[in-house]
């Protein structure tokens, strides 16, 4: 079920019985040769002893009161001068209520970079595994430079501006170089002091000082998409120091990110040519009385490069080409979405409306309720460009553009439009990895349909990292812990028991979910009639449709509009608890 659904539910049946990152890389490009700084990237080894956390009742949010529990922890900026400049880390938790059997904590990175660990959690709670929430406090962070944690600031503005380049547009790229060039003067000179220390590096000890302050030997953590660069940066860092680490969806593991955009390019193809062939095949599917999937997509470019864009339901906004593309690269990381973008597709192609398909790019793009955007994008460009040494001469981050756009017969100009690290910070302390020599047992998890991070880049991690042993997982969709049903009970024997499963093991996705239901049967179309029924019934609840559901994945301003203790809320969801989605 998508993480909406499962908070707005979750705030419903609380008075009737009492949300990644998605990312494309944009890194390896931009005079080669390192940044100036620390000297060996791998020292410090020890961790400064920042001191304890003090937590409290989060305030706002999905989840609020004793459910979850916020902090902040002290930490330097470089760590090689503790006593130096510092800055504040944002924490929450969720505390396991049976002390007797709990193991320790376990700490999330949702992946991005860029992704706020705070807002993952808010979610997250309602997704995991009871043998795993009984025996671990649950804890994440808002990395360096992210979210409430100092983050990056810079003025951007992403409303219509996703940038399209045709191959041979010279004019075009001059002009993308140039604004690459002039974004450091839209940031704070906080955000421009701050950036080069915002490496992977430098967020591993954070996370070390994390593991001492929560009070725990050994770190036991979990690792989404850029989360498994995190989780094996620390383990080359800290090897002594690993407990458990699941590295899921698995980046990369290379210092040299030059050929990062072009075999994600591939697989984004993949991705999306499995999800027009599975739209053929099911008469369910929103295009099945449009055309073929390919064919109507090819033929909306064509259309919004000659007519420029489409309307949608906001009359200030419109749909771009360059919306168009994103908003399929974006649906392609959850299969829960598939439906959704048949639906924008069929909308765009037959009535001229582009709204279903702005509100996937929007999601992706991090925009808000409000119009505004998180900071997710410019950190994680950050956070990409703080561990990258490598920066080519702009002739050659253009013919690097140019070699991705060719692995993609779907996405080619969106990606020739990128600049890498043109305008990005130089890195004081450059991006280790592995082999992690001496480190615990570490789980790597490669998804064979992974769009975002190729299955391939999980067989590299797992043959780099000396005690890692890869899982392989047969299924679509970005990462799979917390989405793929059978890799739960492999996940919790691990993170528990210790338990590594036997090499080549695998499993494969059998979840009976029809990722293409009859119109109006799909858990985004039921919320809204669920939420049709509570006004119904007198409930004081907003009007929604699934454009607002997906425009507001955590819930948050969904669950600011409701009281659930006013009883005509109750009463409303008594009466209307049959068409709450999955009861």
């Amino acid at each position: 079920m998508a993480v909406v659904a499962v908070v707005l539910i979750a705030a419903s049946c609380a008075t009737a019985s009492g949300v990644s990152t998605v990312e494309i890389n944009s890194i390896g490009a931009g005079e080669d040769g390192p940044g100036t700084g620390v000297g060996d990237p791998g020292a410090p080894t020890g961790s400064p002893g920042s001191g304890s956390i003090d937590w409290s009742p989060c305030v706002g949010g999905p989840l609020t009161g004793p459910e979850l529990e916020c902090g902040s922890l002290t930490v330097p900026l470089d760590h090689a001068r503790p006593d130096g400049e510092s800055i504040e880390l944002a924490l929450a938790r969720s505390a396991t209520p049976d002390d007797d059997e709990r193991i320790g904590s376990l700490v999330f990175n949702p992946g991005g970079p860029g992704g706020s660990g705070i807002e993952f959690l808010q979610s997250a709670v309602l997704l995991m595994p009871p043998e795993i929430s009984s025996r671990f406090d649950l804890v994440s962070f808002d990395p360096r430079g992210v979210g409430a944690s100092t983050a990056v600031d810079c003025d951007t503005d992403l409303d219509d501006e996703i940038s399209l380049l045709a191959a041979g547009d010279d004019l075009g790229w001059q002009a993308l170089i140039a604004e690459a060039e002039a974004h450091p003067s839209t940031c704070t000179p906080e955000t421009i002091e701050i950036g080069p220390w915002l490496g992977t590096n430098n967020t591993a000890r954070d996370l070390d000082s994390i593991r001492e302050a929560l009070g725990d030997d050994l770190l036991s953590y979990v690792g989404f998409s850029y989360g498994t660069r995190l989780g094996a940066t620390y383990a080359e860092l800290f090897p002594d120091r690993v407990r458990a680490l699941v590295l899921d969806g698995a980046v990369k593991p290379t210092i040299d990110f030059a050929d990062l955009d072009a075999e994600q390019a591939a697989s984004l193809d993949r991705a999306f040519e499995q999800f027009a062939s599975a739209c053929d095949a099911d008469a369910d599917c929103a295009l099945s009385t449009v055309g073929p999937t390919l064919e109507v997509y090819a033929g909306l470019v064509d259309a919004l490069a000659a007519a420029g864009s489409i309307p949608t339901d906001d009359p200030a906004r419109v749909l771009t080409p360059g919306e168009l593309e994103l908003a399929v690269i974006a649906a392609m990381y959850n299969t829960q979405l598939w439906s959704v973008l048949a639906d924008g597709l069929a909308d765009a192609s037959v009535d001229g409306d582009g709204t279903l398909l702005q509100v996937l790019t929007d999601t992706y793009l991090g925009r808000q309720p409000d119009g505004t955007y998180d900071d997710s994008q410019d950190a994680g460009f950050t956070i990409n460009c703080a561990d990258n040494h490598i920066r080519p001469p702009v002739e050659v981050v253009r013919l690097q553009s140019d070699e991705t756009a060719a692995q993609s017969q779907w996405f080619g100009d969106l990606l020739r439009a990128s600049t890498g690290c043109v305008g990005g910070p130089l890195p004081v302390d450059p991006l280790v990895v592995g082999p992690a020599a001496g480190a615990a047992p570490i789980l790597v998890i490669g998804n064979t349909g992974d769009p975002a991070t190729p299955y391939e880049w999980s067989v590299e991690m797992a043959e780099l990292l000396a005690s890692a042993e890869l899982y392989t997982v047969e299924s679509d969709g970005h990462t799979a812990f917390l989405s793929v049903p059978c890799v739960e009970p492999v996940v919790v024997d691990y993170l528990v028991d210790l338990t590594v499963p036997p090499p080549g093991s695998s499993c494969a996705n059998d979840a009976d979910d029809d990722v293409f239901l009859p119109a109006g049967e799909g858990e985004f179309d039921q919320l809204v009639v669920f939420f049709d029924c509570l006004r119904e019934n007198g409930a004081d609840v907003p009007e929604v449709t699934v454009g607002d559901l997906l425009a507001d994945p955590s819930g948050e301003s969904l669950l600011d509009a409701i009281d659930p203790t006013d009883p005509s809320f109750g009463l409303a969801v008594l009466a209307c608890e049959d068409l709450i989605p999955g009861s």
